[in-house]
């Protein structure tokens, strides 16, 4: 018995998920989109994966760099996370950011309320997504305790 892709993605819309913005360096311009399918792997050593959806404009870019920058967004981050869900759109013209530590890591968003730069050293086709295996090389964190934004139900939700 197969279960329909849309029944699927309805369950699965029940499950609350903190949504990030992946970035990375593309050959002529940074890269970037958002992601809600990201998990950490390992702590020893610190690994993560980020699912990215093979119809994204921005998988020939995330697939060749090698490196990514996870961006965890915070609740007051809903439009710029849209931004960056955008095909077309100019995402690193109207974000703030800056070059992360990591030279083959992406661009940091201003706005995250944390980062994980990151080398990519695995990459597994499975279904509709690619799944990019990132080694963790440096983190940081704001200052101010945000709450995450997060999705469930095909919509922002709020933790409290």
């Amino acid at each position: 018995m197969t279960v329909a892709a849309d029944e699927f993605k309805n369950v699965m819309s029940r499950v609350a998920a903190t949504v990030t913005v992946v970035t990375a360096r593309g050959e002529e311009a940074p890269i970037g989109l958002t992601v809600s399918a990201f998990m950490s792997v390992s702590a020893d050593p610190p690994i993560v994966l980020v699912c990215v959806d093979k119809s994204t404009a921005s998988l020939d870019g995330m697939l060749a760099a090698e490196g990514f920058t996870v961006n965890i967004m915070p609740e007051s981050a809903g439009d710029e996370a849209m931004l960056f869900a955008t095909h077309g759109a100019d995402k690193f013209g109207e974000s703030q950011w800056s070059d992360a530590a990591v030279p083959h890591a992406g661009p940091v968003l201003a706005s995250a309320t944390g980062h994980l730069e990151c080398e990519a050293v695995d990459r597994h086709e499975v279904g509709d997504h690619w799944v990019i295996y990132g080694q963790v090389e440096a983190v940081a964190t704001a200052e101010a305790a945000e709450a995450p934004l997060v999705w469930h139900n095909r919509s922002f939700a709020r933790l409290r």
